[in-house]
């Protein structure tokens, strides 16, 4: 499946994102699967007045997905689904930090994968798409097969952004509402006598504290981040009471231009500058920064829920003494002790359409029509049931396959395309904790990028502004006070005027 050369050439150069793609269709189980437990009915589907899909002809599904590891051989969620819609379901897996680049690569190579997610900070990547008429119109095809999975998750609350006048062509994912966590080694509080910090400024003594006494040996790194400095966004919230967007008296502002957001670069920049974070962090990887934390030499680490497990275990493989916590609250900056959190539906999976034969659109439509079916996403964020899990009592009781196929707290790597809240909810102790937490504290901005309009096409210059300006502010290249005034007249040039100027326009009718 190859995208046209006008597809390749409009979209090369665009700042593509974290991506991911993914399938599904509902259906009834009643044959036992190669895979053990039970599997669906594999037959042509569709109401009657409605087209049924031909499964006769076996056809390769190809989806380009990011996360923190890749699915077994033996997968059998894979397994499930390759039997199902009688598919190979190709699933390539690469770090979120690769993503974008190898994605746009894909794509200029007139290689796009058959389906892949989309950040909202790269929306222009849909409006290029959407506009050429590569995208698969999951309305059209609902109505056309009867699938009834795609047809409620469309119109489910919250989605109302992402339709367009003439159908709907791309699905947001929901991953529910959960602040990055900061995992901390409680051994070493305990060794320094230190408790938990309630204020920036005590966790900055925190991780002085951690250089000073050498507790990861003679190159601890204080503190590291999964995915580098992006993850200090998760904190701006308490030193600007904002999330992306504020709405002041005078109309929107940009969160990055607010004079509040002149004492977080200050706050980066000085634990930048006294060593206190991983001098790697505008260019480590995942798998880097988590090595140095799992090694042992690293304090603190700033990673999402999903991989608290994971790395507590790895830590522990290596330093079976080491003993973990998350610091909860977070501590309070000027503005309280709030988090970001996401917009409850993010990140939507698109299906491309072009130069693909009704047959297979017809598949890949079944495929995602199970996905967003209430089996499909119970399957991807548990698992199947005698496979992945039994039932005792009525509680799940996990099997050796469920450590194989299921990430904790996000479920199988297929499940970000699709509600994974319930995967994300399904936990308990100090990740039920943050749950809880991140209802109460977390703020969420309070508009998504499709209020952006065709301003969309602003958001890699202002991005990429912004990163240089944040590297120079940490790195202590550009001072925080004397160039702030530089600062913005840059971000505006690079198109932040304009970008306010549309969300006031596309925003004017809302009450």
């Amino acid at each position: 499946m190859m995208a046209t050369k006008k597809t390749a050439g409009s979209v090369l150069g665009i700042a593509l994102t974290l991506a991911l793609a993914l399938s599904g269709c509902s259906g009834n189980a009643n044959t036992p699967s190669p895979a053990g437990g039970k599997a669906p009915d594999n037959g042509p589907t569709g109401a009657e007045g409605e087209a049924a899909i031909n499964l006769d002809e076996k056809y390769e599904i190809t989806m380009f997905q990011w996360g923190p590891r890749d699915i077994a051989e033996d997968d059998a969620i894979i397994a499930y689904i390759n039997d199902k819609f009688n598919i190979d379901f190709k699933v390539e897996r690469i770090l979120a930090k690769e993503y974008v680049t190898n994605l746009e690569l894909k794509i200029a190579a007139g290689d796009m994968p058959d389906i892949f997610r989309y950040p909202l900070g790269s929306m222009h990547i849909y409006n290029h798409l959407y506009e050429d008429g590569y995208l698969m119109n999951f309305e059209e095809y609902a109505e056309r097969y009867d699938l009834d999975g795609l047809r409620q998750y469309m119109n489910r609350e919250g989605t109302e952004e992402f339709r367009e006048a003439d159908g709907v062509y791309q699905l947001p994912s929901n991953r529910g509402k959960e602040a990055t966590l900061l995992i901390v080694r409680q051994d070493w509080l305990d060794e320094l006598g230190l408790a938990h910090p309630k204020t920036w400024a005590e966790f900055e003594a925190m991780l002085q504290a951690f250089k000073d006494n050498q507790l990861g040996g003679a190159s601890t790194v204080p503190l590291t981040a999964a995915f580098g400095v992006s993850e200090f966004f998760s904190i701006t919230p308490s030193f600007t009471g904002a999330n992306t967007w504020a709405q002041t008296a005078d109309g929107w502002i940009y969160e990055p231009v607010m004079p509040e957001y002149k004492e977080y670069y200050r706050y980066l920049a000085e634990l930048y500058q006294k060593g206190l974070v991983d001098r790697e962090l505008f260019t480590a990887n995942e798998t880097q920064a988590k090595a140095k934390f799992v090694s042992g030499a690293s304090g603190l680490y700033m990673a999402g829920a999903n991989r608290y497990n994971e790395v507590e275990r790895d830590l522990l493989a290596g330093n079976p003494d080491a003993e973990l916590a998350v610091i909860l609250p977070k501590p309070e900056g000027p503005a309280g002790a709030l988090t970001r959190v996401s917009s409850a539906y993010v990140e939507p999976v698109v299906a491309i359409r072009q130069d693909r034969d009704e047959d297979f659109l017809a598949r890949v439509a079944a495929l995602l029509d199970f996905m967003h079916s209430e089996e499909g996403i119970r399957i991807l964020n548990f698992g199947i049931e005698d496979v992945h899990y039994n039932l005792q009592d009525g509680k799940m009781v996990k099997t050796e396959a469920y450590e194989r196929d299921i990430l904790p707290s996000l479920g199988h790597l297929t499940a970000m395309t699709t509600d994974y809240s319930a995967a994300a909810g399904n936990v308990e102790g100090v990740l039920k904790e943050n749950i809880d937490y991140s209802a109460e504290s977390g703020l969420a901005p309070p508009l998504t990028q499709i209020s952006y309009g065709s301003a969309t096409e602003l958001i890699p210059a202002i991005e990429q502004k912004t990163e240089e300006w944040m590297i120079a502010f940490v790195t202590g290249k550009k001072d925080v006070d004397a160039d702030w005034d530089a600062y913005i007249s840059e971000m505006n040039a690079a198109g932040v005027t304009q970008l306010i100027a549309a969300v006031e326009e596309n925003t004017k009718d809302w009450q």
